[in-house]
């Protein structure tokens, strides 16, 4: 079996209980708990004792009455700490969109412009391939007045033409906004607010800047505006039972380029690479779909005619919780009859990221299993994990064995 394609389970925690003390039987569990036990005694057990073998189970409280009802259990029969071939720790990480400027541009008065991005992800290559998708926003400026052979025009406008041309795209891939390329003040230029550089410009304070310059002797002068395009993700589904609408990465990821009228003028930069959310209760629960297949549900999920559930798919994560998730990759060796089998097996473990206590000692029982057999600790990479859904934790350098989570 391809290591890439490893039978694998995925375990989802809450309540932020600690894990389950030393000693334990299994049905002690609380609903939410997550407890390691060692394979031969079938015990809880904290990480002090080395164990040959031992197994990951988390208590299932189905009909809401707080007491355990059955278990999830790690993959396979039980994980066989010689085989052990990654462990790692990645905490929740937000989504954040691409980001695209285009500033220092000039207008020419009665000219044609012309703005092209080409859009990029997950539902674009799912529908039409790796061909390429793209929309050019195109836009007149209005006539001239005194110079039809300068730029006499209000950079302005080129502004609000095309803000206006990019929110009126009915693919809603990307949204546009004014924002300040300098100063702008109430008592001076006499808009609603007063603007920093940077600071978003509403389109109607863009019109009174507009109006301002038009007494201006040289409007040149006065180029108060650059244009700022964000992109818009790939929107959640909502679905029952399977999600026949997901995907992942959702981020949309552009490549502006000035096709017309700009001419020597205009610089488009790109102020803020995506981010791709990892962690997300939605996300998790499409891992548990997948997983279901060595599960209750089996091979066969959905009707050929219908494309609906056909077999019983339960979800533990939640989707409106943000996860912290621990990965665990191992062999499973085995002899039957004259045959020798290894196994490529994993087990995802979904914490809440704000249930540190879980967290802290769910990582103090596996680095005590696992530091032995030569892998780093991950207690300080959990300790860094942030516990803010806003934040976004790239990974570090792998040359960081304290922030990198792999160990």
């Amino acid at each position: 079996m391809s290591r890439n394609n490893d039978v694998f389970k995925v375990l989802v925690t809450k309540g932020d209980s600690a894990v389950l003390g030393a000693g334990a039987t299994i049905d002690t569990l609380a609903p939410g708990q997550i407890g390691v036990f060692d394979e031969e005694t079938k015990l809880s057990i904290d990480g002090t004792t080395v164990v040959r073998h031992f197994f990951i189970a988390v208590g299932v409280d189905r009909d809401g009455d707080t007491v355990v009802d059955d278990i999830n259990k790690s993959s396979g029969q039980l994980i066989q700490r010689a085989n052990m071939r990654f462990y790692s720790f990645r905490p929740h990480t937000a989504a954040q969109p691409m980001i695209a400027e285009l500033v220092n541009y000039v207008a020419d008065c009665d000219t044609d412009y012309a703005f092209k991005l080409e859009f990029r992800n997950q539902e674009i290559y799912r529908i039409q391939g790796f061909n390429q998708f793209s929309k050019t926003y195109t836009f007149r400026t209005s006539c001239c007045e005194d110079c039809a052979d300068c730029p006499s025009g209000d950079a302005n406008e080129i502004t609000t033409l095309l803000v206006n041309e990019i929110n009126n795209d009915a693919s809603g891939l990307a949204f546009a906004e004014a924002i300040a390329r300098q100063a702008i003040t109430i008592a001076t230029h006499g808009t609603s607010a007063n603007y920093a550089i940077g600071d978003v410009v509403s389109l109607a304070d863009v019109a009174i800047l507009i109006a301002y310059n038009a007494g201006e002797a040289d409007p040149l002068l006065h180029v108060f505006t650059d244009t700022r395009i964000t992109t818009v993700p790939v929107a959640i589904n909502k679905y029952c039972d399977i999600n026949v609408s997901y995907f992942k990465p959702r981020q949309t990821i552009i490549i502006p380029s000035l096709v017309e009228g700009f001419g020597c003028n205009g610089t488009v930069s790109i102020t803020q690479e995506a981010a791709m959310e990892e962690g997300n209760g939605y996300d998790i629960k499409q891992k548990e779909y997948h997983s279901s297949g060595w599960g209750k549900s089996g091979p066969y999920k959905a009707s050929t005619a219908t494309g609906l559930a056909i077999s019983g798919l339960e979800y533990f994560a939640d989707e409106t919780v943000k996860y912290d998730q621990f990965a665990l990759t191992y062999d499973q060796f085995s002899i039957a009859g004259w045959l020798e089998h290894l196994n490529n097996l994993a087990t995802i473990i979904a914490v809440p990221e704000t249930d540190t206590t879980t967290a802290d000692s769910l990582v103090a029982v596996l680095d005590g299993l696992l530091t032995p057999l030569g892998f780093d600790a991950l207690a300080d990479d959990v300790a860094l994990a942030n516990v803010n859904p806003a934040v976004v934790e790239p990974t570090t350098d792998i040359d960081d064995p304290d922030g990198d989570g792999i160990a």
